[in-house]
């Protein structure tokens, strides 16, 4: 043993050393009576010594099972959030051929269900939030996914306002779960400085792109039935079709990975403790709640998320009609309607990549990145609607807006330890998300059409309050750090598995 630890690099020896000192520390949790408490791995861990504290691998070894996990669990995920936006984007599409005339909508009624789903969304949240506590979380969501495709291909047979509002309501109350479940699995199978990329590739933003693609090819549909009811169909049967591929494909955690060995999960497992943020538990803890709502960490982050929501629950239902209201027809609309799209997937790889590198600076890195959808908002406010060109570059930075999110998502995922604080975090940020896209179409005024001012200069307060609040959430993280220093700098592996809050363990390092 000694001879092949000898031939081994400094970054081998310390991959293969942790297995070992992490089951002997999950062993001691549970002999100190937490069995009940502990996180499931630690259990695992525990019942399984022998042959987890003889395994060791190296830093090949350990891409190579993490390219293993991207292949089976980024594929799925990613399909499953562009589904998500566009069955939320493809009123936008549908608004460009007659929806708005075929259902007599009028005044703000537009507006209203642009905002239904997020309606919907906050309704939803805290049984799914409970569901996703209580039940197989993968099972659940494939049952939610389901639901996407039947709401949307209702949509089709609306003849008015309240059936299409109806619809878009519980649309949003079953894609509610999306964003919760998608961070809690990120979290439970990657290491902190691995989920920026990871959210940034699922939680992406090409909804818009191929809203514009199936939008300019209904264009060429010249039959009697109404091609906005095509595009409903289209996306609702799809949606369908790929909720059986969730079902039977996407594991509920990696000790349920069937395509996994034994020893990968072992590996997956141990990998986990070095982050302090643990796996899953099943025992729900009120008491973790109650430290959540009293942090000013989660106001902070809360308010940061609505401030970025707003903009977005705004341009993903009238991005269509801003471009068209510059002069365009129906076809050039769907493809101008394109490009925002890789604006804001590219921009959220990019800057996720960026801010993967460090620990310490990524909040200051994604208060400085709003500056740029900053400026893109104070160009579409400035110059005259006549400026067609200035206006559509405006538009496309202002798309950008989209990175600071999936950024931010990395830091409070990685911030955040206790499996019953994460659900509920996750469950109330989304709910930052909806009240800012409810908010968001509501800036845009019938009245104040094409140029629609008063959402412009909301989008301009937004980003400036969202700097405020993220670099003040650095800064509490970093007064923390540097208060728990000397705990920090110890090796209190004996924690790592008793699913404690981040504040419960004085271990535990914040991401600034």
């Amino acid at each position: 043993m000694s001879a092949a630890l000898d031939k081994k690099t400094p970054q081998e020896l310390e991959v293969s050393a942790a297995p070992e000192f992490e089951a002997v520390e999950a062993l001691k949790a549970v002999k100190a009576g937490h069995a009940d408490d502990v996180d499931i791995a630690a259990r695992i861990l525990a019942d399984n010594i022998d042959v987890a504290g003889n395994e060791t691998w190296s830093v090949a070894e350990d891409k190579k099972l993490i390219r293993k996990v991207d292949w089976r669990l980024i594929p799925i995920l990613f399909v499953c959030a562009t589904l998500s936006g566009l069955d939320k984007t493809a009123i936008s599409a549908a608004a460009i051929y007659n929806l708005k005339k075929d259902l007599n909508l009028v005044g703000q009624q537009y507006s209203w269900v642009g905002s239904a789903p997020f309606f919907g969304g906050l309704a939803f949240m805290g049984p799914s939030a409970y569901c996703l506590q209580k039940f197989p979380p993968v099972h659940y969501f494939a049952f939610n996914v389901l639901c996407w495709g039947i709401l949307e291909m209702c949509m089709a047979a609306c003849t008015s306002f309240g059936g299409l509002f109806v619809c878009r309501f519980l649309l949003g109350g079953f894609e509610a779960l999306l964003i919760p479940a998608v961070t809690l699995l990120i979290a439970m199978w990657y290491k902190p400085n691995e989920q920026p990329a990871r959210n940034a590739i699922i939680l992406n933003v090409i909804a818009p792109i191929l809203n514009g693609l199936i939008a300019w090819s209904v264009g060429y549909h010249h039959g009697h039935f109404p091609a906005w009811k095509i595009i409903f169909l289209t996306l609702g049967a799809f949606t369908i079709l790929w909720s059986t591929v969730v079902f039977w494909f996407l594991p509920n955690n990696p000790l349920e990975a069937k395509w996994l060995s034994e020893r990968e999960k072992y590996m997956l497992i141990q990998r986990k403790a070095t982050d302090n943020t643990g796996m899953e538990s099943k025992t729900f803890k009120k008491e973790q709640i109650w430290e959540a709502l009293m942090d000013v960490k989660t106001w902070l982050i809360w308010f940061a998320i609505v401030a970025l929501q707003v903009p977005n629950g705004g341009l993903t239902t009238f991005n269509t009609l801003i471009i068209k209201g510059l002069g365009f027809n129906n076809e050039k609309t769907a493809l101008l309607a394109m490009p925002p799209g890789a604006m804001s997937t590219l921009s959220g790889i990019g800057l996720s990549y960026l801010a993967a590198t460090t620990r310490r600076w990524r909040s200051v890195i994604v208060a400085v990145s709003i500056l740029l959808p900053l400026v893109g908002a104070i160009i579409c406010y400035t110059l005259p609607r006549t400026n067609l060109a200035g206006q559509l570059v405006g538009l496309y930075i202002l798309y950008t807006y989209w990175a600071p999110y999936v950024t931010l998502v990395s830091i409070y995922q990685a911030n955040i330890a206790g499996h019953t604080k994460k659900v509920f975090l996750f469950a109330w940020f989304y709910v930052a998300w909806a009240a800012g896209n409810i908010i968001g179409p509501q800036t845009f005024l019938a009245y104040q059409a094409p140029a629609y001012t008063g959402g412009t200069v909301a989008m301009i307060v937004c980003y400036c309050v969202a700097i405020f609040c993220i670099l003040g959430y650095g800064a509490v993280c970093h007064v923390s750090n540097k208060r728990r220093a000397g705990e920090i700098s110890e090796n209190r592996g004996d924690m790592d598995w008793l699913d404690l809050t981040d504040k419960e363990n004085i271990s535990f390092k914040y991401t600034t």
